[in-house]
C-alpha cells in the first residue's frame, strides 16, 4: 500500500511538472516568435528609411545641379548681353541712340532674369527630408512561474 501511495504521488508530481514545463516552453516559443517579428519590423522600417534617404540625396543633388546649370547659363548670357550693349552704346553717335541702346540692353537683361527665374521655379524641388523611424518596444519576456 505504501508503494502504491508513493507511486501515485510520483505520478502526480511528474504530471504537474510536465504540464508546467510544456506551458513554459509554449510561452518561450511565443516570446521568441514575437521577438523575431519585432526584429523584422524594425529592420524593414530601417531599410525603408535608408532607401528614402538615398532617394532624397539623389533628388537634392539633381536639383542643385540643374539650378547651378541655369545660373551658369544666365551668367554667360548676361555677360554677352552686357558686352553687346556696351558695344552698341560706344558705336552710337547721338545721345538718343545711346539711350535706346541702353534701354534695349536693360530689356534684354530683364528678359534673361525672368527666364532664369521661371526655369528655377519649374525645377522639381526635392521632397521633404525623410524622418527616422522610431523603434518599437521590444516584447516583454514572460515571467517564469
Amino acid at each position: 500500500m505504501k508503494n502504491k501511495l508513493i507511486a501515485v504521488a510520483i505520478l502526480s508530481i511528474s504530471a504537474i511538472v510536465s504540464s508546467t514545463t510544456s506551458a513554459v516552453a509554449a510561452e518561450n516559443s511565443e516570446y521568441k516568435a514575437s521577438v523575431e517579428a519585432w526584429k523584422a519590423t524594425n529592420k524593414a522600417a530601417n531599410d525603408s528609411y535608408k532607401a528614402s534617404v538615398e532617394s532624397f540625396k539623389a533628388e537634392k543633388l539633381n536639383y542643385s545641379t540643374a539650378k547651378k546649370a541655369i545660373n551658369e547659363k544666365f551668367k554667360t548670357d548676361a555677360a554677352a548681353s552686357k558686352a553687346k550693349t556696351k558695344a552698341a552704346v560706344e558705336a552710337a553717335t547721338t545721345a538718343e541712340a545711346k539711350k535706346a541702346a541702353k534701354a534695349s540692353g536693360k530689356a534684354e537683361i530683364d528678359s534673361l532674369i525672368a527666364a532664369r527665374n521661371s526655369a528655377i521655379v519649374a525645377l522639381a524641388k526635392p521632397t521633404a527630408k525623410p524622418v527616422k523611424p522610431t523603434k518599437t518596444e521590444k516584447p516583454v519576456k514572460p515571467a517564469a512561474n
